[in-house]
């Protein structure tokens, strides 16, 4: 009896062990790719807004009415949409790689 116990205590603790090591590689792997998505976006923002910056400061310095006009073209917001639209759509990109991963892998079991 001590054995069958043993057995099963070990067979559970195994299998405990084994769920546990994959949600946590599942967590690790969703943080690292949040925090890489996070850091993507804010380097496109800042690199953004310095390209805008960069344009209506030169065309200001060609003329003020034609930095006037510049100014009303690109709205303040544009460096934060510009942004957002090109990580939803690298979020929309990233989902479908991943379901076609998902899928080839379920092919194979």
């Amino acid at each position: 009896m001590p054995l069958l116990a043993t057995l099963i205590v070990n067979l559970f603790g195994g299998i405990v062990a084994f769920i546990a090591k994959y949600i946590t590689q599942r967590v690790a792997i969703t943080l690292a790719i949040a925090a890489a998505v996070t850091a993507l976006f804010v380097g496109l923002y800042a690199a953004t807004r310095a390209i805008i910056a960069t344009a209506v400061s030169a065309a200001a310095g060609i003329g003020p009415m034609f930095g006037a006009g510049v100014s009303m073209v690109i709205s303040p917001h544009s460096a934060a949409m510009l942004s957002a639209y090109v990580v939803f759509w690298s979020l929309c990109e990233l989902y479908k790689w991943k379901v076609s991963i998902l899928s080839l892998w379920s092919k194979t079991i």
